[in-house]
């Protein structure tokens, strides 16, 4: 490609630097017809970030985007989030997990999801958001223009309050259809979220529960929820602490 160093000619450009300019050049190239991409552990500046977000604002093939365990940032989620929002990205699926994400880069990607017409799946596993970072997402996923339908948040840091925003979503017209939220400390928030799926207007038909602390007395409510669901047709509940009574609960539901 034309403007991109020789990987042979040395200089300060080096490794996984180099991978990426080649690949910005490959992405805007007419001819590119690559839909799946992933970049994991890359580790690079905010200038080349910069460069590749303007590079998928010119590709018309890239669907899915695994960015897993790079050292994105919230100053690199910012630039992505400007890509998102530009009319002519076509990104359907979009993984940052474990990419040193907080609460602060939420404002901007729950924004670009008001406004992104295309992206359905969005993981953000292994990211410290808090339930901070959850209510500023639930505030864009609410609105009737954002399509989202999977969002995984394994790992995320959420609590109680955290629950209570998410299942205040799921009761309103959310398009959200998938949700994980796997090895999260929410025994207390899990009644908000049973609530919910009680509700004839959640949409939501796969939860996953995996790792987090449900216990016995849960199991009642739980029980309850699942009879009462009109949408739910995958629970992932690996590794939670039943008992055996909570076993025979959810096997009479």
């Amino acid at each position: 490609p034309p403007n991109v160093p020789d990987p042979g000619s040395g200089g300060s450009v080096h490794g996984d630097k180099m991978l990426l300019l080649l690949l910005c050049e490959i992405l805007k190239h007419p001819r590119c017809n690559l839909q799946y991409l992933r970049l994991g552990s890359c580790s690079d500046t905010t200038w080349q970030w910069a460069d590749f977000s303007s590079a998928l604002k010119v590709n018309q093939s890239l669907k899915c985007l695994d960015l897993t365990a790079s050292e994105f940032l919230d100053a690199g989620v910012k630039l992505l989030c400007l890509t998102l929002r530009h009319p002519k990205c076509v990104l359907q699926k979009l993984s940052l997990e474990n990419c040193q994400l907080t609460e602060a880069c939420c404002k901007e990607l729950s924004s670009a999801l008001i406004v992104n017409q295309r992206l359905t799946h969005l993981c953000l596993a292994k990211n410290d958001l808090g339930d901070g970072g959850v209510k500023t997402l639930c505030e864009g996923l609410s609105y009737p223009e954002c399509q989202l339908q999977t969002l995984v948040l394994s790992h995320c840091n959420i609590n109680r309050h955290g629950c209570k925003y998410i299942s205040k979503l799921l009761q309103g017209d959310s398009s959200l259809t998938s949700l994980d939220l796997g090895f999260n400390p929410i025994a207390t928030g899990l009644c908000f979220l049973y609530e919910a799926l009680k509700k004839p207007n959640c949409n939501l038909k796969c939860l996953g529960l995996w790792g987090c602390p449900i216990t016995p007395f849960s199991c009642q409510h739980l029980a309850s929820a699942l009879v009462s669901s009109r949408s739910l047709e995958t629970l992932d509940l690996g590794q939670d602490a039943w008992g055996q009574s909570g076993i025979v609960v959810l096997l009479k539901a």
